[in-house]
Formats: structure tokens, sequence, C-alpha cells
């Protein structure tokens, strides 16, 4: 009886290391896809499934200067926003203090910029709102600010 406790014990100490080990890659993996889809998000005007491209320059922004937040409408789908009127909200995720809206001027047919002045350090949303005929339609754009 106490061989078999002891042979058990002994199983149960050599395989718990791989056990552990196992289960790691795959949740650094979960992470890591987490992360690669984060950065790679492309914001999408769903209602229309038009994806943007947004760019920042500086990257990362700096606080209390102008931004220049860049909106690049694909060639294909630019002319079904010709009209609309573009717009940039920003907020903290993290904070409970309000958005500052700035208004995109129109540069030439599907490209769109935003001059912005985030006022804080840290994580922000840039929430792209295209109206056309009546209708508002979001994306979102997740970037940071230093100092």
């Amino acid at each position: 009886m106490m061989r078999k406790f002891v042979a058990l014990r002994l199983s149960c100490l050599l395989l718990a290391p791989f056990t552990l080990f196992g289960c790691a890659p795959q949740d650094h993996v979960g992470h890591a896809s987490t992360a690669a889809a984060q950065q790679t998000n492309t914001p999408m005007l769903e209602e229309l499934s038009i994806p943007l491209q947004v760019t920042l320059e500086p990257s990362p922004a700096r606080n209390v200067q102008e931004n220049a937040l860049h909106i690049t409408v694909p060639a294909e789908h630019a002319a079904k926003l010709e009209t609309a009127t573009v717009s940039v909200s920003l907020s903290m995720p993290n904070m409970d203090h309000g958005a500052i809206v700035f208004e995109a001027v129109k540069e030439k047919e599907g490209e769109y910029v935003a001059q912005i002045i985030p006022t804080m350090l840290g994580d922000w949303l840039a929430t792209i709102t295209f109206e056309l005929d009546g209708k508002a339609m979001s994306t979102t754009y997740p970037f940071r600010v230093e100092p």
C-alpha cells in the first residue's frame, strides 16, 4: 500500500512540470494573438463595410500639441463618402472627463486630416464619425500620448 502511495506521489511530481509547461504556451499564444489583433485592427465603417487607414503624426502623439490624424478611405469607396462631414471625438477610456471634438478637413477625395490636441498623457480613443445623409457611422482608433 505504501509503495503505491509513493509511486502515485512520484508520478504526480514528475507529471506536474509537463502539465504546467504544456499549458503555458497556449496562454502566451492567446495573449500574443490579442495584442497582435489590437495592433493590426483596421478601423472599419461597419455600416458600409469600408475599411479606413488611420495614421497619426507624430506617433506617439504629443501632449497639449497639435497632432495630425490622417484618415484615408480606399479609392474604390471614396465616392460613397464624398459629401460626408467627418469629425473626430477624443476620449480617454480610463477617465471620465468627457470628449473633445475636432473637425476633419477634406484634403482631397478620400483623404481627411484632423488636427487633434490631446490634453493628458496616456491611452486615448479617437472616435471617427462620418455623417452622410443624416446618418452617422463611426469607428474607433486607439492611440497613446507621451511627453
